[in-house]
């Protein structure tokens, strides 16, 4: 039997990992798409090919143990200087991080199997990996954003603009199946058992 697929999403700062996290000491697997995309990246033959079609050979570069290495500052100046070259790394990236989930969902022995993903909403990761539920979470905006100054050691300025970035948070727990509030006044231990 195929385990039940549940999506964590929120935004910046809103404590996904941390629910994450409360998840895997509670015995369950939650795959990091963020986390997975960077080994992908690297490790993925089918996708590294792709890339290199579409970016050129200099992508990656060999690696001292006889593999590859993803070329970041090259790939970067790329993707961030035209937004239809992001768009097309993304066409492939996520594709590949679904076949590597897939393939973690395929040995899940649990009846339940989650992911988090940032931006399960604007990459269109949602569409690709259906999930039977999204669990996104949730706190107060200045709680966030001094939540992601504090981790980033980042200016307001700059988290902002990564919030502005996202899809709001009101618009994710709309779309969402169950919203967990991570104000530090209700109890996540609570919520998520309410929810198994």
């Amino acid at each position: 039997m195929t385990p039940k697929l549940i999506a964590i999403t929120g935004g910046i700062g809103s404590g996904k990992s941390v629910v994450s996290q409360l998840l895997r000491t509670m015995g369950f697997t939650v795959y990091d798409c963020d986390e997975r995309a960077k080994w992908v990246m690297t490790n993925d033959e089918q996708l590294r090919n792709e890339l290199c079609t579409l970016f050129g050979p200099d992508t990656y570069l060999p690696a001292s143990n006889g593999t590859w290495e993803l070329n970041k500052p090259y790939l970067s100046d790329i993707i961030f200087s035209s937004a239809d070259a992001l768009t097309k790394m993304n066409a492939c990236v996520h594709p590949a991080v679904w076949r590597d989930m897939q393939h973690q969902l395929m040995t899940e022995i649990r009846d339940r199997f989650f992911f988090e993903s940032a931006i399960l909403y604007e990459s269109g990761f949602d569409h690709l990996s259906l999930p039977d539920e999204v669990w996104t979470v949730s706190a107060p905006l200045e709680l966030r954003i001094h939540r992601a100054m504090q981790r980033d050691n980042a200016p307001r300025k700059k988290i902002l603009s990564r919030i502005a970035s996202q899809l709001p948070q009101e618009e994710k727990e709309l779309r969402a199946d169950h919203t967990i509030v991570n104000d530090d006044a209700h109890s996540l231990i609570v919520q998520v058992h309410e929810l198994l």
